[in-house]
């Protein structure tokens, strides 16, 4: 009986993988089809450039409110409000996302919701980007980087919030931003490099297994997971972690020259908070984005830019695409 329901379940295991592929062979011969793209405006009023692009509009809420509701202001809040009232600037406040992981898997995704606000610029007034990454791999954090200074680039008003983290690659991310907005427990900081190279050389040979490795370059190959590393190998190895470094360090001190170097260039992190009481000049202010948001959202309207789920992302979906991958990594 025990075998009967197992032959079952691999039956419609199969089944709903073999679906799930049918319907993604659907989904890109109709995306096949369309090749077409055209420039058209959102519902929000926006320029679509991606048709992958979706624009949510979070009109201000200030004008629709009696005078005494609403959250409470402080005096600097007050008058914050009523310059912004004053001068008459309506332009609403455009809101990005990125989550990163150790290989900044957004990266290219984070590339096109930059497209979308240079596209739209002159019918904004600044761009807020909610950030969240421990750090990771270096050449994919860069490029999140190079995205932030075409934020930057676009003369808008570029602020990064941070609710949770934002360390090493995270934090080099950040430093285009004119102002960093961060929760109090939130982490920041760690301008350093690190790699972790563990050797196995001597467990093959163990095993009567000679590593061999050719190249052709002196140093094509220095530090790797079986290699016999003398001096000058490890040396080198040392000396390209020491020059990213130096071009973070040389970033922090461009965009924050505020900044005491000499303290936070040791690869260490603290929280939001002990950086502004020890006076790091890693943050700007500290405030969770959804208060800052909500701030903005009092006299202008918010416009978040997201890229559409996948179907295999979402919903049955999702289900049939982690069935598939069960399936396939059978």
């Amino acid at each position: 009986m025990l075998e009967f329901v197992q032959e079952q379940g691999e039956t419609l295991a199969l089944a709903v993988s073999l679906l799930a592929l049918l319907l993604a062979f659907l989904a890109l011969r109709r995306r096949r089809k369309n090749t077409k793209i055209r420039l058209k405006k959102d519902s929000s009023g926006m320029w679509k450039y991606h048709p992958d692009s979706e624009f949510t509009r979070k009109e201000a809420y200030a004008p629709k409110l009696p005078e005494t509701a609403g959250p409470s202001d402080s005096t600097a809040d007050s008058k914050a409000d009523t310059a912004a009232t004053d001068s008459k600037d309506e332009k609403p406040v455009v809101v990005l996302s990125f989550q990163g992981d150790l290989k900044a898997r957004q990266h290219e995704a984070f590339a096109k919701l930059v497209d979308e606000v240079v596209i739209n610029k002159d019918e904004l007034s600044e761009v807020v980007v909610r950030l969240t990454s421990p750090g990771g791999t270096v050449s994919e954090y860069g490029h999140v980087l190079s995205e932030m200074e075409r934020l930057r680039g676009t003369g808008l008003t570029l602020t990064v919030c941070v609710d949770v983290v934002a360390a090493s690659g995270g934090y080099l991310a950040s430093l285009p931003a004119s102002k960093i907005v961060a929760a109090p427990f939130a982490v920041v900081g760690s301008v350093g490099v690190v790699a972790f190279v563990p050797n196995v050389r001597e467990f093959l040979r163990q095993h009567h297994i000679q590593p061999r490795t050719f190249t052709a370059g002196k140093y094509k190959r220095t530090v790797t997971l079986t290699d016999d590393a003398g001096p000058e190998e490890v040396s080198r190895f040392q000396n390209q972690l020491e020059s990213i470094h130096r071009q973070f360090r040389d970033l922090v001190v461009r965009y924050r020259p505020q900044a005491k170097m000499d303290e936070i260039e040791t690869g260490d992190h603290w929280t939001a908070r002990e950086s502004q009481e020890l006076g790091l000049g890693l943050i700007d202010e500290l405030m969770t984005s959804a208060d800052y948001l909500l701030k903005s959202n009092r006299h202008k309207d918010l416009i978040e830019i997201a890229q559409k789920k996948k179907f295999l992302e979402e919903g049955l979906g999702g289900m049939l695409g982690v069935a598939l991958e069960r399936f396939t990594q059978r």
